[in-house]
């Protein structure tokens, strides 16, 4: 039987901060991104959706450093691992305000153009 600490010291819970690090950077600016295609079509509402779904990012962004810290002092004491899931709770909520807005983008885009 080894020695070995039960974790990679510093180096798993990093990687998992990256990864939510870049997920979040990417629904923001999928946000950001929508709200702008949105806007012509669906006005300050698009706007609104796509605000929202970045604080949500933002939330995700922020909560995950918080986890990270957390999680690192947990490993390093021997202590169990906080069990959280607000991250994953803001990612899914911009997640769903993203797909509500696309889905009424497209089909007010595409009841525009049966209109004409």
């Amino acid at each position: 039987m080894t020695s070995d600490p039960p974790f990679d010291p510093g180096l798993q819970p990093e990687r998992t901060l990256l990864a939510w690090r870049r997920t979040a950077l990417a629904v923001a600016v999928g946000s950001v991104f929508g709200a702008r295609l949105a806007f012509p079509v669906l006005g300050s509402v698009g706007v609104l959706i796509g605000l929202l779904g970045a604080v949500a990012a933002l939330v995700a962004y922020t909560t995950a450093s918080v986890r990270y810290r957390r999680s690192h002092q947990a490993l390093v004491a021997g202590r169990p691992l906080p069990g959280d899931a607000a991250p994953l709770a803001a990612l899914a909520t911009a997640s769903v305000l993203i797909g509500m807005a696309a889905f009424a983008y497209v089909l007010l885009l595409s009841f525009g153009r049966f209109l004409q």
